[in-house]
């Protein structure tokens, strides 16, 4: 089990119907840190664990993963980098540490294109 579970979760209704990525998507973790908007915080300690998943509000919709990448690099504050639709990885950042990333995502029945939401990731400690 992963220290932090984070899901990201996309109303296909409300992305389809043309609102903006951010408002459409919610990132929350078992820390009861809900958000619904690109400044969403993952707040964690070095070394533990993170396990991230994707989902449609409505549970049928698909969604997928396409890509997970780092604002200005290939390293960041993840080992291994995020790479499926259910990731587990450790926070390899050291404390202050603070990195945007920006998450790809497809919703194959609303468009072949993929979708973007940027959060951000701070180390806390130690």
């Amino acid at each position: 089990m992963a220290d932090i579970d984070v899901t990201m979760t996309v109303d296909t209704v409300k992305l389809s119907a043309g609102d903006s990525v951010a408002d459409c998507c919610t990132l929350s973790d078992n820390n009861g840190d809900p958000s619904g908007s690109e400044d969403f915080d993952i707040q964690g300690d070095t070394g533990q664990t993170v396990q991230f998943s994707i989902v449609a509000a409505d549970g049928t919709t698909p969604v997928s993963f396409k890509e997970f990448r780092y604002e200005g690099g290939d390293s960041g504050v993840f080992d291994p980098m995020p790479s499926a639709d259910e990731w587990t990885g450790t926070i390899a950042g050291v404390k202050g540490q603070q990195e945007t990333y920006y998450i790809d995502f497809y919703v194959p029945s609303i468009q072949t294109d993929f979708y973007t939401l940027d959060p951000r990731v701070d180390v806390k400690g130690p």
